[in-house]
């Protein structure tokens, strides 16, 4: 599919305006309504892509999600632009594109700040991967933003069960226990730190 730009120049440099019976559009004219309807739609997606991002921090995928959510391909638009359908969705790769080189969307900037919280929130590095997973595309991004020391990540799970239940011991109860782990593992801990927890 063309990207939304390229469709933009090819309506822009159609042919000139010819006469035409009243109240009837030339060829010409009907490419720029078309093109003005993309224009308008891309600038509409834009906008609402920033008033996102002025809130708080999206990953791309997050917000690519919400902003095709918000806009369904809009059908007497595809017969105006004789596009197939995915133009919303192009457009939306497009605007997410600007948003990028703007530097008003950033993935980096995305797990970094959600790692962090996530972590001070007392959350394990399993949890917090699904969480990233649902807003990043990129994998090899998330992996190095939870490649953090596994002593790290069991510190943050006996703070976690300190809070909790304000002692480390292994219960002598099996199903106390059993309880216990359960909740660390809830919190997204591997089970190898989860046993380790237990002084």
């Amino acid at each position: 599919m063309k990207r939304a730009e390229d469709f933009i120049e090819e309506l822009k440099q159609a042919g000139a305006f010819h006469d035409a019976p009243d109240g009837e559009f030339t060829e010409s004219e009907a490419k720029t309504e078309a093109q003005q309807a993309v224009e308008q739609l891309f600038k509409q997606i834009e906008s609402r892509a920033v008033m996102l991002l002025a809130i708080r921090e999206h990953g791309a995928k997050e917000l690519k999600t919400k902003l095709i959510s918000k806009f369904p391909e809009p059908p007497e638009l595809l017969v105006k632009t004789q596009e197939p359908v995915g133009l919303v969705k192009q457009l939306v790769d497009d605007v997410i594109e600007l948003c990028q080189t703007q530097n008003w969307q950033s993935d980096e900037r995305y797990l970094d700040q959600v790692v962090g919280s996530m972590m001070e929130k007392g959350q394990g590095p399993m949890k917090i991967r699904q969480k990233c997973q649902q807003a990043c595309q990129d994998s090899r991004l998330i992996d190095a933003y939870l490649d953090i020391d596994s002593s790290e990540w069991l510190a943050i799970a006996r703070k976690v069960m300190m809070k909790k239940y304000g002692d480390l011991s292994r219960p002598t109860n099996r199903n106390e226990q059993a309880k216990r782990m359960r909740f660390l593992q809830s919190r997204g801990f591997a089970s190898e730190v989860v046993w380790k927890v237990f002084r």
